[in-house]
């Protein structure tokens, strides 16, 4: 099992009184698989995200990741896996406009001691990465110069720099257009297969949910099979 939720439980402070947005949350993803979770606005499922991405703590129950209860890591630790067990990838791009597109890429790699030969190979990782998904032309160009969608591309080879167990996607199509969400969906299944990254992806978009393995929705504070496949 690469990560699991176990009867996790998690509520925000409104005002004088907690919401609570999971309850008794169960969750399970083995490696090289991908899920989607879809629901409505405000279910959870950002929540769910950034429990399984150590953004966010539960109230009570456990998170293990690759092994690692994420509870009983220290903040550094948890940084540690953040940058190399995770990769994230968002609705905007939240690319560094100042930076060239392979800066940007690389820029997961700068807070870890690396080697002059492991920053070589960090960069030969990050040209392959855009060759991969279509912006080998775009190496030296900055996130302005990019599409909406190159932009979005750009940020899932960041995301897969350090060759992450795990791929956590937060509505990625949500800022494009439809051609541009289908050409993103199709790149997202060829990296399953070719990089055995398992993908939990939250998403509101039907089509791009049917393209992941399995398909689950946050119905009643709880992880359930979708009936909407």
């Amino acid at each position: 099992m690469l990560a699991e939720l176990r009867n996790v439980t998690k509520s925000y402070a409104n005002g004088d009184t907690s919401v609570p947005v999971l309850e008794g949350c169960d969750f399970s993803i083995e490696a090289g698989e991908t899920v989607a979770i879809v629901g409505p606005s405000g279910s959870g499922k950002s929540t769910l995200l950034n429990l399984l991405g150590a953004l966010d703590k539960p109230e009570s129950g456990e998170v293990i990741v690759a092994g690692k209860n994420l509870a009983s890591l220290t903040a550094e630790q948890l940084a540690e896996f953040r940058n190399t067990e995770v990769g994230f990838i968002f609705q905007l791009h939240h690319l560094l406009p100042h930076c060239s597109v392979l800066e940007n890429v690389l820029v997961p790699t700068l807070a870890r001691k690396a080697s002059k030969a492991e920053r070589t190979a960090f960069r030969e990782r990050a040209v392959k990465l855009l060759e991969a998904v279509g912006l080998s032309h775009r190496l030296d160009h900055r996130p302005g110069q990019l599409s909406g969608g190159e932009r979005q591309r750009a940020a899932i080879a960041r995301a897969l720099i350090a060759s992450p167990k795990l791929l956590l996607a937060d509505e990625p199509t949500g800022a494009l257009d439809v051609e541009n969400a289908a050409r993103l969906a199709e790149l997202l299944a060829e990296i399953n297969r070719v990089e055995n990254v398992a993908i939990v992806m939250v998403t509101h978009a039907p089509e791009l949910a049917r393209k992941m393995g399995r398909v689950l929705e946050l119905r009643g504070k709880k992880l359930v099979e979708s009936t909407g496949r």
